[in-house]
């Protein structure tokens, strides 16, 4: 006869874990934006939203990206580059 213990955890407490490491990754990532100065310069932007300069350039051209241009610079609104991706949210 064999016997064999589970020894896991319930699916509750697995539940619990995942949940709580997905808000924790959340809240990490929502910090990290609140880092970002409210008028940033491209490349900041590109760090921002975790892409490249040539797509930033694309979407510049090609997606009506919020840009403005301030003292010769090209500068972006962290809160009006949020409200422009809210559009591609499923």
């Amino acid at each position: 006869m064999k016997l064999e213990v589970d020894l896991s955890p319930t699916i509750e407490e697995q539940l619990n874990e995942v949940a709580s490491r997905v808000w924790a990754e959340t809240m990490q990532q929502e910090i990290e934006k609140r880092n970002f100065p409210e008028w940033m310069d491209l490349e900041t932007t590109c760090d921002y939203l975790q892409v490249s300069r040539s797509n930033l350039s694309k979407f510049i051209k090609e997606l009506d990206f919020p840009v403005s241009i301030i003292n010769q610079t090209k500068r972006c609104n962290r809160k009006k580059v949020d409200e422009w991706m809210l559009q591609f949210e499923i």
